[in-house]
């Protein structure tokens, strides 16, 4: 028979667990990723020689504890330029504008987003732009800030791209130049706690491959909280397919194939 395999942890304790990561990160773990979480559960309870219970509790309480348990829960799979309708969309935004411009990559990862964005703003000729970049995870950001990247992995920026934002390391690496470090800054944030942002007056959120991994109600209250740290005309691009029946007063819908973006009226 198919189906999900039984739990490793036992029904009870799953559950405990999937209690507390929904608590704490506002996630509700895809059925995929049980296993994977609940075998780093498993390594890191025998490791500090611990029964379930008393790990449990050491997870609940211990914040660094928590943190390193949480690390398994990031998917860090992103790339350069990832879904091209989307920067397509970005590229006539930034085109049509001269300010100093604020953009938002939330869920940053490994940091080709943000970098991306970094790139689109530098070749439209916005000097004043900066990006905030910001993911739940410490580790992710701490390869996103490092901004070293395998020679597979820039493959997708273009050439001309790669010679005027960065450079090839004696290893084969691709690092990002200073002038798009000098844009881009990387913060540990909780989606969850979005309502307590300090950015505001952002011309762009760029937020995809998130979403998914919250409730409904939790993603309509994260997407209105987000209207409210957008500029007049400012815009909201979401992954096609993550929250495609939201409506908000204050924002209308962006006419563009195989993108799901608002702009705030």
């Amino acid at each position: 028979m198919g189906g999900m395999p039984e739990s490793i942890l036992g029904a009870e304790h799953a559950a405990l667990w999937l209690s507390l990561i929904e608590s704490r990160l506002g996630m509700v773990l895809p059925p995929l990723q049980h296993r994977l979480f609940e075998n780093r559960v498993m390594e890191r309870m025998q490791s500090k020689g611990m029964d379930m219970q008393s790990y449990y509790l050491l997870a609940h309480q211990s914040r660094s504890e928590w943190q390193q348990l949480a690390e398994a829960l990031v998917v860090n799979e992103t790339a350069f330029f990832r879904h091209q309708p989307s920067y397509e969309l970005v590229r006539r935004f930034l085109s049509q504008t001269n300010q100093e411009t604020k953009l938002w990559s939330l869920g940053c990862s490994t940091g080709e987003e943000p970098w991306s964005l970094a790139m689109y703003a530098r070749a439209y000729g916005l000097k004043n732009s900066h990006i905030i970049a910001s993911d739940v995870s410490e580790k992710v950001l701490r390869v996103a800030r490092r901004g070293v990247y395998s020679a597979r992995r820039a493959e997708s920026i273009p050439e001309d791209w790669r010679n005027r934002f960065g450079s090839q390391l004696p290893s084969g690496e691709w690092r990002v130049g200073d002038s798009l470090r000098s844009a881009v800054y990387f913060h540990k944030f909780n989606l969850m706690d979005v309502a307590k942002a300090p950015f505001r007056d952002l011309h762009l959120i760029y937020c995809q491959n998130v979403l998914i991994y919250f409730r409904k109600f939790d993603r309509r209250d994260i997407l209105d909280a987000l209207v409210m740290r957008l500029q007049p005309g400012g815009m909201l691009i979401l992954g096609p397919g993550e929250m495609p029946d939201w409506n908000h007063a204050q924002m209308k819908r962006v006419s563009e194939a195989g993108t799901l973006a608002y702009e705030r009226i």
